[in-house]
């Protein structure tokens, strides 16, 4: 069975690129790929235990099914089926490491991201003038998910700013790591870096549209990192622009009329979030049970805590909460030592423009719950362990 349905790059891809462009049918066609990933499991048991970030869904399943007789079996049993889809998800992601190139994924990312400056743009144009149906919008992700007031946001065809900001951001990152190589800048042609900057600018203009002021703190790290990675003068010359220019157009950032209104709220929320870990410290009240168990608290309707970690901790326990800090520190203490290696590994720079800032945009927004980036983590995580594996294998053979 496993070889007849065997996974194909082609397949992947067209499922990657169905993924930016119409979203429900790309999410669907690597679901349906990843339908007999878990058989794979009960071929080579012991190599679980080598892999930590299947282990930790395992661990959250584990925790969802202890939960089943301390609150409602609906939500219950649709944690159990999103975490077993995840599970699948996660084993594709691993087996594409093996099909396709870190580049080939990376171009993705980065042409998914300026597609969704264009696109997010095209929709707010076309918006104004024809009334495009509903069906329509959704197949292409333009219907808003979420509060009604963030209309006016680009989201493009991520559904939610906040989770278009987030891929924006994972595509500046490897854009610039790319970019941000000396022998690259150094060695391009005028037509190159005409293009090279073309693509900066609509990425941050895409985060600027999408008027997250996380996005945007994150982004302006990103890029004075890269301008200090190229040259310290560089990188002096951007820390001060950015700061005059900060300093004279404060009324231009994004919603500054409602930064402490905002953040108000998002105190609340977490609060409240933390309130229901409180009542539930070990188990968590699952998943999809997160909303409704919110909504008994407060009598507000907020479907996620706004915090990857908090979240964690209301929805897993306290169990889930430690085996997401453990997985973190394990794979952090692995970039960092790899990072100070003499020869480090020849792509470690597109894992570190990435993974911490996903980490970082994940302490003020769960944008995990949103699928295209969910299966854009997953990605970059699973390359990342099989760059790990790759170096492992290579030391020991020499």
């Amino acid at each position: 069975m496993l070889k007849k349905h065997e996974l194909t790059a082609d397949q992947f891809l067209l499922g990657l690129k169905l993924l930016a462009i119409l979203p429900p049918i790309g999410i669907g066609w690597l679901v349906y790929l990843s339908r007999w990933q878990w058989l794979k499991l009960f071929r080579h048991p012991k190599s679980i235990w080598h892999d930590q970030v299947l282990c930790f869904i395992l661990l959250l399943l584990g925790i969802t099914v202890l939960n089943f007789n301390r609150h409602d079996y609906h939500s219950d049993i649709l944690s159990c089926l999103m975490l077993i889809v995840l599970m699948n998800l996660w084993l594709l992601c691993r087996r594409s490491a093996h099909l396709l190139t870190l580049a080939q994924i990376r171009q993705f990312i980065i042409q998914f991201g300026i597609y969704i400056t264009i696109s997010g743009n095209i929709f707010h144009w076309l918006n104004q003038w024809v009334n495009l149906p509903t069906w329509l919008k959704f197949l292409a992700g333009d219907l808003l998910w979420g509060y009604a007031a963030n209309q006016d946001r680009l989201f493009g065809s991520a559904y939610n700013p906040n989770d278009a900001c987030c891929l924006l951001l994972i595509a500046l990152g490897l854009f610039l790591a790319q970019f941000g190589h000396q022998t690259n800048v150094i060695g391009s042609s005028h037509h190159q870096r005409y293009l090279d900057w073309l693509t900066t600018s609509l990425l941050m203009i895409g985060i600027y549209q999408t008027q997250s002021r996380t996005g945007l703190i994150l982004m302006l790290v990103l890029v004075i990192g890269t301008s200090y990675h190229l040259n310290w003068r560089y990188g002096v010359m951007t820390t001060l622009s950015t700061a005059l220019m900060s300093a004279i157009a404060l009324n231009l950032l994004p919603r500054s009329y409602s930064w402490g209104t905002a953040w108000s709220s998002r105190l609340t929320i977490w609060q409240n979030s933390l309130a229901l870990f409180k009542n539930a410290p070990w188990f968590g009240v699952t998943y999809f049970g997160f909303a409704k168990q919110y909504l008994k608290l407060t009598g507000t309707y907020v479907p996620h805590a706004h915090d990857i970690f908090i979240m964690l901790l209301a929805s897993f326990g306290i169990l889930g909460g430690l085996g997401f800090v453990a997985l973190i520190a394990a794979n952090g203490w692995h970039l960092a030592k790899r990072w100070q290696q003499h020869q480090p590994m020849p792509n470690l720079r597109y894992f570190g423009m990435t993974l911490p800032i996903i980490l970082a945009y994940g302490l003020t927004d769960f944008v995990l719950s949103s699928m295209q980036v969910l299966i854009i983590i997953l990605l970059l995580v699973a390359y990342w362990r099989y760059e790990q594996r790759q170096r492992t294998t290579l030391h020991l053979t020499t």
